[in-house]
């Protein structure tokens, strides 16, 4: 596999939690997971189970992707933050409806971002769920936000170190952000987003997610040379 695809496939395994770990969750007085790094222990031991069962019909059908994303991945994604991190200084003044409509086209970009990853992916996907090794440690946390360290070996991914963004919500830890190698996927959606929207116009960022017009890959691959280079 070449770099640039190995870079894609890892960013589509850690995306939102695809790796095994091995941290012991416990649990807060609702059933879940307390800490950060037991929230991305979460999402992963129920999407690897699924994946590993799965593996034939999510390689060819796109919407078992979709639904693998937002019934065990998306409750643990704070795309409300994202969509306003995307939106950027317009996100001060807009109107709570639009930024709403943002998120929910966001949403659905990534789930469709998430399963065509699966798809293209799956047996790799799959490899790396069964051999691949991964090390969390927090690197900082308060009240609100958290950042763990992921380093991660395997098949198709070797000694690639991620930094996973958190922020509490609803007394609820999701992820909101990835960076690697001094790219992160919220800082590529956004400038994305600005350079179609040419500065922030709300409908033009919408019309740009549905349209499939923002393409994710190619520009963390693009970031990821130039950080590369720099």
């Amino acid at each position: 596999m070449n770099a640039p695809k190995a870079l894609t496939l890892a960013i589509a395994l850690l995306l939102f939690g695809l790796l095994p770990a091995s941290v012991a969750a416990s649990a807060n007085a609702a059933g879940e997971p307390a800490s950060p790094e037991e929230v991305v222990h979460e999402v992963v031991t129920e999407a690897l189970q699924t994946i590993a069962e799965e593996r034939d019909t999510l390689a060819t059908d796109r919407a078992a992707g979709v639904e693998l994303f937002n019934e065990q991945v998306l409750p643990w994604v704070d795309t409300s933050l994202m969509a306003r991190f995307a939106m950027g200084p317009a996100a001060r003044q807009a109107d709570p409806a639009d930024i709403e409509r943002l998120r929910a086209a966001l949403t659905k970009r990534v789930a469709n971002l998430y399963a065509g990853a699966l798809q293209r992916y799956a047996e790799e996907a799959a490899d790396f769920a069964e051999e691949g090794e991964v090390t969390l440690r927090t690197v900082s946390e308060d009240d609100k936000r958290a950042i763990v360290s992921a380093k991660v070996r395997g098949p198709h991914v070797d000694d690639l170190t991620l930094r996973i963004q958190l922020y509490k919500r609803d007394d609820r830890w999701r992820v909101f952000d990835i960076e690697t190698s001094g790219v992160s996927i919220l800082l590529v959606f956004r400038d994305a987003l600005q350079a179609a929207s040419h500065g922030g116009d709300v409908d033009a960022m919408i019309a740009a997610l549905e349209e499939g017009s923002v393409n994710v890959e190619e520009a963390w691959e693009e970031e990821s040379a130039e950080s590369a280079d720099s």
